[in-house]
């Protein structure tokens, strides 16, 4: 028991008190400062224990100067630990009250970590944050009755070991981390871990993760992949122990005896506990996941024995019992096993980031790898150090030990072991399936894969590929789950194990999960399932533990949720301002709010967002993407919050939410300005991690309903005080200030966050979901408001600038500035500034042109507005190079080099002085790459250049202008010229036909063979003649095998000869296609003779004697022959580079093609690894010769064979493994020929 004010645990167990007929769990005391032994009237008369006697009593409170007197009945208690269940009877008096105090039992860990020292407290997760009420108080008459000894865990904690369980008493401070720093949760600690996880959650896109691969994890990496090796068809990786800790780590025999021993009692208590944790381990060993250890291995004495207990989940679909075995472990004294082990690098992606992922596509999917930790084998030198104790029959003494074979959960490095597993098997196939390993890399959390794709077909095969990938690392992918009714068909078809939807809150299941979020697959929307929730509330109380507890259990990192979210962050706000401990009862003012959060909380059910992002278009309908950021702060809570706005080919904007977070204001106070900046500085933060999230290029839009912020974002960050300075600083560093913008108060959708509003007014509020109504439409109609120096944002100068800064406002001719938004043209923009300016000069009357424009005039409009963008946007640059300063290393411009031309233009210094070109070539002008001035400028140089592409615009600008990554800019805007995408738009792509039937069913080879001949080539007949000579092809179009035949002429007769000599050599021909015959006579006479022995009487007999049907393809359809046109181009390629001008004899010239017959039908059909392990391409030759000795096949027909007599038995295994090997050449052609094709 705690006492929060003091930091000191009280003696206390729990016990059961077995009454007549029923028996009750309660929570006792030991004090052996009463003289008596109490109980609960209450507990008394419900169990009806038997009354043996009374006794009178001078009862002394504390502080109380005369005692009580008072006659208590005497009854008899049986007691009985619930651990081990002894029992023991005592008799206690009656008392109508111990104490009215609610005591606070010791948090769950704080059980755990006294396990690990072979001390199992009573207490389990159920009495967590529980309000405990003491019945029974044990006094000196029976104290050291039930006292057995105690264990010393420092000078001021003791660990006191009594019948009826293990108790602790004693102060709490002195406490260091090898014992337990858990045991005291006061309200004085501002970070508990309950806080600490509940702002971890939040921090999630705004705060980096804090992890840095440095030197020492990248030597880890590379000891891992240095060790790891493939047996057996799985992974096996070695444990990374910390340098010289093996030899120090201790056996923990005695600890996890201990353990298990109350284990097994619990399993008496519980047989059918038993009976599902004896299923999983006999599970394990006959998947060898565990082994049992010989007596031999037994007496090694490096070795560590794990403790192991079980977790009870009723809400899992499936494991619904875990057993978790404790690494952390230790005897006193003694290192544990996780002690003596490297915990690696975190490789998994950030959750944020897969969150966000998860909407990007329309097509989604998720997964998860079956018992991923256990698919990968533990080096066989480690797994002494896994062994655990285990009972196959209770009524035996006989105990097992048994050790894991497998990475077990548990361990510090598991989740390290499998990520670098999975990271090196992904990037080893990433030559096979690049596009499938790059996503896959990006996609698993542990053993969960999220991913997804634009339609179905490209989902299909990546998740296909990944099955298949994953398969060959020993592990499977399975509780396939998609919002495409299709894909999961395709899924069925092939053999995919899916996972049956029934997880919608209608249907009364259990939420799918991923990640955390509920989705529901079939509608595609994200909720939220706050049924457990109300559970939980139902039987808590009102105090800020629990409220703390409450928040933490809304999972919500995206922050759909916020504005009804951060109305509970006010309520412990002001709490902790009001300096209410952790477990009193909230004051009425804050019970009211609190009551009215609750009875709100039900309304969550009706929010459903959709998970697509893009409403119910693709991502190749859009042309432009935008990223909104808008931040609100008020004196309670300041936040943010991000839209994404999309524009179509066809015009249509769609707007959606993306994320948001919130803060509640610090307790110091501050300023409502300072605040609105934070609320920037969480916009700018954002923008940071959601650009890395996108796939697509988005613009970054920043709007704040505050003035003062804006001026502060566009000025100098340090001319004012360090709290503005260096947030400013970060801003400008994270966004472009050309970017900031400010916009209406009302129409801010941040302003939700700042106040909060009902979950019931969340659900249906369109500012909140899609954003302002302005952002839905064309850019012109967006709110404009040029933001001038304010006398409140002067307030934050620095002291010893602040007299210079009232002179030293800084006015950029701001009598012509005005919104460029407006605007299409900039010629035209440039001649409103002229006469803008005329005008302004008459007023002041100055000389002032009339008529048209002139040159000059409009060249010095446009420098005005020049000059003017870089003062807006490279403010801090002009001022340090004005000051003779160099700029900062981390400006955008710092490689550029800029100076100050005469006129005080901003230009690139460049390397060209001794060129030849012109000064504006060599020094072209800065403009950034963010501006309207910028775009009107490049649309301008584009028609220009006829509107020419990218490059002739590129080109045109940079003869006078320097934009940063101006290609980028320039294709962004391009791609909104009307007319270059009128006259750039593509025709329909025709879709690839379906394979002939004919060539994707299996066959002997040259069943169905196509034709074809090539020639004349040129043979020596004498010593001075010579002939022409005809090559004909025979192609098998299912095997791709070929066959070459060398005829003397064109005739009928030559032609069927050729034709009786393939078929006596190759046989089996069923179908021969060729060219139709009137294409041939479409072309030179060589083609014409073909075709007349195409239509012979003599052929056609031949033919029909044989049983063969003659195919011709349609005329004027040349493709249809590919598979035989293709392969004519290899033989004249070898025939080409071998014969030369050379003139051979028909003899000569046989053998050739004999030998590039030979060569070509040993070409891989395949897909030929790097790898040596991987097995040798398909050939066309596997078909043709199966079992030869030049091939490679898993046995030989020579060495099966050799010096054996042909026997009818020797014959019939030839004859049954050549069908094997057929079998298993063909299931070769269909998975990694045919599939290829496809």
């Amino acid at each position: 028991m705690v006492n929060d004010k003091k930091g000191v645990l009280l003696q206390c167990v729990k016990v059961d008190i077995v009454g007549n007929k029923i028996s009750d769990c309660v929570y006792a005391l030991y004090d052996n400062g009463s003289e008596r032994t109490f109980l609960r009237k209450g507990i008394s008369e419900k169990l009806g224990l038997r009354v043996v006697g009374s006794e009178k009593l001078n009862i002394y409170s504390f502080g109380a100067r005369k005692p009580r007197l008072q006659v208590c009945r005497k009854v008899e208690v049986k007691l009985r630990n619930i651990l081990d269940g002894r029992e023991v009877v005592i008799e206690a008096l009656e008392i109508e009250e111990i104490s009215r105090a609610s005591i606070r039992v010791p948090d769950w860990d704080v059980c755990v970590e006294m396990e690990k020292r072979g001390l199992a407290l009573t207490f389990d997760v159920e009495d967590l944050s529980r309000n405990c009420q003491i019945s029974l108080l044990v006094g000196a008459d029976y104290y050291w009755d039930l006292v057995k000894g105690f264990q010393r865990l420092n000078s001021s904690l003791v660990a006191v070991e009594t019948v009826l369980g293990w108790s602790l008493q004693g102060r709490c401070d002195e406490l260091t981390e090898s014992i337990l720093v858990n045991f005291v949760i006061s309200e004085r600690e501002l970070v508990s871990a309950e806080v600490r996880r509940f702002w971890e959650l939040e921090s999630l896109g705004i705060r980096g993760d804090g992890i840095d691969t440095g030197l020492n994890e990248q030597d880890i990496l590379k000891e891992f992949d240095e060790s790891i090796q493939f047996v057996d068809n799985r992974y096996c990786v070695k444990l990374p122990w910390k340098e010289g800790m093996q030899e120090k780590l201790g056996t923990n025999r005695q600890v996890a005896l201990r353990r298990f021993n109350g284990l097994v009692e619990r399993f008496k208590r519980d047989p059918e506990l038993y009976r599902e944790y004896g299923e999983v381990i006999n599970g394990y060993l006959e998947e060898g996941i565990v082994e049992r250890c010989t007596s031999e291995r037994l007496a090694d004495e490096s070795s560590f024995y794990l403790p192991h207990h079980a977790v009870v989940r009723d809400d899992k679909v499936s494991s619904r019992l875990r057993i978790v075995f404790d690494g952390a472990s230790h005897a006193e004294g003694q290192y544990s096993l996780n002690d003596c082990l490297k915990t690696g690098p975190n490789l998994y992606p950030n959750l944020f980031e897969l969150l966000i992922k998860f909407r990007e596509n329309a097509v989604t999917y998720i997964a998860d790898i079956r018992q991923a930790f256990l698919q990968i084998l533990i080096d066989a030198e480690d797994r002494p150090f896994t062994r655990f104790f285990w009972k196959e029959d209770l009524n035996s003494d006989k105990l097992t030990v048994l050790n894991f074979t497998r990475v077990l959960f548990g361990l510090t490095p598991s989740p390290y072991l499998l990520a670098a597993t999975l990271k090196y098997h992904f990037e080893k196939n990433i030559d096979l399936f690049p596009e499938t390993c790059e996503s896959l890399l990006k996609s698993f959390w542990v053993d969960d894969l999220v991913g997804g794709a634009d339609d179905v077909e490209q989902a299909l095969k990546t998740t296909t590929e990944s099955v298949k990938i994953l398969k060959d690392a020993g592990m499977i992918l399975r509780k396939w789950q998609t919002n495409s009714k299709e894909l999961r068909e395709d899924w069925k078809k092939v053999g995919f194990e899916t996972h049956e939807d029934k997880t919608t809150l209608a249907r009364g299941g259990v939420p799918t999960k991923v990640l955390g979020l509920a989705w529901d697959p079939d509608k595609d929307i994200i909720f939220f399932d706050v049924s457990k929730l109300m559970n939980i509330l139902a039987s808590g109380c009102s105090t800020k533990r629990f409220l703390l507890q409450i928040l933490g259990r809304i999972f919500d990192p995206i922050g759909f949720l916020g504005p009804f979210i951060v109305r509970l962050k006010l309520i412990l706000q002001e709490l902790w301002a009001a300096d209410i401990d952790w477990d009193d009862k909230l004051p009425s003012s804050l019970d009211y709010k609190w009551q009215l959060w609750c009875s709100e909380l039900k309304d969550l059910h009706c929010v459903k967002i959709p998970r697509y992002y893009l409403s119910d278009f693709n991502l190749c309908e859009f042309i432009s993407f935008d990223v909104h950021y808008f931040s609100d702060a008020s004196l309670a809570a300041y936040g943010t919050v991000l839209y994404l706005r999309g524009v179509t080919r066809n015009g249509k904007i769609i707007v959606n939410f993306l994320c948001s977070k919130s803060r509640v204001a610090l307790l110091k106070s501050l300023t409502l300005p300072r605040l609105e900046l934070l609320g920037c500085l969480l916009s700018a933060r954002l923008a940071e991690q959601v650009s890395k999230c996108l796939k697509f290029e988005a613009s970054c839009y920043f709007w704040t309903d505050s003035s003062i912020c804006t001026y502060w974002i566009k000025g100098k960050a340090d001319d004012y005080k360090p709290f503005v300075k260096n947030r400013v600083k970060e801003i400008q560093r994270l966004s472009e200030r050309g970017n900031w913008s400010h916009c209406p108060g009302k129409e801010n959708p941040a302003d939700l966050l700042s106040r909060g509003i009902p979950a019931s007014n969340l659900a249906k509020s369109s500012l909140w979901w899609h954003g302002p109504p302005w952002l839905s439409k064309p850019s012109e109609f967006w709110p404009c408001k040029i933001v001038i120096e304010s006398p409140m944002g002067n307030l934050e100068l620095r002291k010893e600038f602040q007299t210079v800064s009232q002179n030293k406002c800084v006015v950029y001719d701001s009598q012509f500035v005005f919104d460029l938004n407006k605007y299409s043209d900039l010629n035209k923009v440039l001649v409103i500034t002229t006469l803008v300016k005329r005008f302004v000069n008459k007023l002041r009357k100055l000389p002032t042109e009339v008529g048209p424009c002139s040159a000059a005039e409009l060249l010095e409009a446009e420098q005005d507005w020049i000059k003017f963008e870089q003062n807006l946007v490279y403010s801090s640059e002009l001022e340090r190079i004005k000051s003779g300063k160099q700029i900062s290393k981390n400006s955008s411009l710092y490689k550029l080099a800029p100076y100050l031309d005469d006129n005080n233009v901003l230009r690139v210094r460049g390397r060209l002085e001794e060129s030849e070109f012109s000064s504006n070539e060599i020094h072209p002008i800065i403009l950034p790459k963010q501006s309207k001035f910028s775009e009107l400028l490049i649309r301008r140089e584009h028609n220009k250049v006829c509107h020419g592409g990218v490059s002739a615009t590129l080109s045109k600008i940079r003869s006078r202008y320097w934009i940063p990554k101006g290609r980028q800019i320039v294709k962004r805007v391009l791609r909104d010229c009307l007319i270059c995408r009128k006259y750039s738009l593509k025709p329909a792509q025709q879709i690839t036909a379906q394979l002939p039937k004919n060539r994707i069913l299996e066959n002997p080879p040259f069943t169905v063979t196509g034709i074809d001949f090539t020639g004349p080539v040129i043979i020596r007949s004498g010593k001075e003649s010579n002939q022409k000579s005809y090559i004909t092809l025979f192609t098998c179009a299912v095997t791709r095998a070929l066959h070459l035949e060398l005829t003397t002429d064109m005739t009928t007769k030559h032609f069927i000869l050729s034709l009786r000599r393939f078929l006596a050599r190759r046989g089996n021909c069923k179908v021969i296609i060729s060219d139709n015959a009137k294409s041939f006579k479409a072309t030179d006479n060589i083609l014409r003779e073909f075709a007349k022995i195409l239509v012979d009487v003599d052929l056609k007999k031949f033919v029909g004697i044989h049983e063969i049907t003659w195919q011709f393809i349609p005329p004027h359809a040349p493709w249809w022959g590919g598979f035989y046109e293709r392969l004519m181009r290899s033989i004249k390629e070898p025939l080409r580079k071998i014969l030369g001008r050379a003139c051979l004899s028909f003899e000569e010239m046989t053998t050739i093609l004999a030998e590039v017959e030979l060569v070509l039908n040993h070409r891989p059909l395949t897909y030929t690894s790097n790898d040596l392990d991987e097995p040798l391409p398909l050939t066309p030759a596997h078909f043709l010769f199966p079992g030869q000795e030049n091939l490679s096949y898993p046995v030989h027909f020579l060495e099966i064979f050799t010096n054996q007599p042909s026997t009818k038995e020797n014959l019939t295994r030839r004859v049954v493994y050549q069908t094997k090997l057929l079998r298993h050449i063909w299931g070769k052609w269909k998975n990694n020929y045919l599939m290829q094709c496809a």
